[in-house]
């Protein structure tokens, strides 16, 4: 199966079961739904297993009181005090490596579960795992949280301190789905609860008797998308970044090559290259979109809402084309500094959104002629990208 085909298209998905809240709008009509996002004018809600934008002015008035106090669990959870601007005078990284004599405590939690601590994740199992094994996908986590920490995008949040990162971890697919873990998905995150859900066969875990032990056929390099999510800072799931940064960012992460605690950044262009335009060789994953591109126009796809990203049946193409996006902003921009990048999500964080915020990553060019600078950006690599 692969991954990302069916899971990185429902990265939003939330504890519909134990969150869901009645909802009344002004006719007095009810719903059951939960709520992940909001902006000034409408709240998105997970409704049937897909996001769907409600404007606030059909919302009773009880509710739209209840949307101004909301918080989404996790946003605080940074280290205030870092400076975000010193962070993007950081250079890009080219090999981030983190130690593999990490320590791994055990304890019994509630209700059999046995709770596994890492230096910055904990890991609650309703299964008992050994040390290797939890060892293992531990450092990729911990290698993940430096990967994202070492990059210039100021990400705070990957800098918590006090509590631990959080992640669930199931001993059955059908057990991960009964928690709220999306059918034919290999691992999910959970933002409005701030967490990871994910079976242990897709943490690299094969069942033999009663014990686990580690299946060095399957690979972990997919997890890091969604430790990506966990890691993202609130502001860069606004408009205007939602969809093609947001999952565009945690692609470009999750394709980075990575074998034991160690990311290779310095080859992530070539590799999401190749990911977006075919299949990687080693273990056939891809989007496949080829080496010539049919693209909608650049505003329309970087303004379109998450609903239309993900899950309007054009997921596969829309990540893809966000990871190329990401890649050239990141490399091949301007002066191959990230400088517009850097200072879009600059923008971000001082609290401007959608086409004001897409207005600083343009940089005094039009539309038409930011999609040329696109196009003349990848074809000097071999992908050609036509806009219309």
């Amino acid at each position: 199966m692969n991954f990302f085909s069916h899971s990185i298209a429902v990265t939003i998905f939330l504890f519909s079961q134990v969150n869901a809240r009645t909802w009344t709008d002004v006719k007095g009509r009810s719903l059951e739904a939960e709520l992940i996002n909001k902006t000034d004018t409408t709240v998105t809600v997970l409704l049937k297993g897909k996001e769907t934008e409600i404007p606030l002015t059909k919302l009773s008035k009880q509710d739209q009181e209840f949307v101004k106090g909301w918080e989404a669990e996790g946003a605080q959870a940074s280290d205030q005090s870092v400076d975000y601007k010193k962070q993007f005078e950081q250079e890009w990284p080219k090999l981030v490596s983190t130690d593999l004599d990490i320590e791994i405590t055990e304890e019994e939690g509630e209700d059999g579960r046995v709770i596994y601590r890492s230096p910055h994740y904990e890991f609650v199992s309703n299964t008992k795992l050994s040390k290797v094994p939890v060892k293992r996908f531990a450092v990729l986590f911990e290698a993940t949280r430096e990967y994202v920490q070492q990059l210039p995008y100021a990400n705070k949040k990957a800098y918590q301190t006090g509590e631990r990162y959080k992640v669930f971890l199931f001993d059955t697919i059908e057990s991960y789905v009964r928690a709220g873990g999306p059918e034919g998905s290999a691992g999910v995150y959970m933002s409005g609860k701030d967490v990871i859900m994910v079976p242990c066969q897709s943490l690299g875990l094969i069942k033999r008797g009663s014990s686990w032990a580690l299946d060095y056929d399957r690979s972990n390099k997919t997890l890091p998308h969604e430790i990506t999510h966990q890691l993202t800072d609130r502001e860069y799931y606004a408009e205007g970044a939602r969809g093609w940064f947001s999952e565009g960012f945690a692609e470009y992460v999750a394709v980075t090559p990575y074998r034991s605690g160690k990311f290779s950044v310095s080859k992530a262009p070539s590799y999401v290259e190749q990911y977006v335009t075919s299949f990687a060789k080693a273990d056939n994953r891809g989007r496949n979109l080829g080496e010539e591109i049919s693209a909608p126009k650049l505003e329309s796809f970087m303004t379109m809402s998450y609903g239309d990203f993900a899950f309007a049946g054009n997921a596969n193409f829309n990540y893809g084309l966000g990871a190329l996006l990401v890649t050239y902003f990141n490399h091949y921009d301007g002066e191959g500094d990230a400088a517009n990048l850097k200072n879009f999500l600059g923008a971000l964080k001082e609290g401007k959104k959608g086409k004001e915020a897409l207005e600083v990553l343009r940089a005094g060019r039009s539309w038409e002629e930011l999609e040329e600078d696109v196009t003349t950006g990848w074809r000097k690599r071999g992908v050609k990208i036509n806009f219309n």
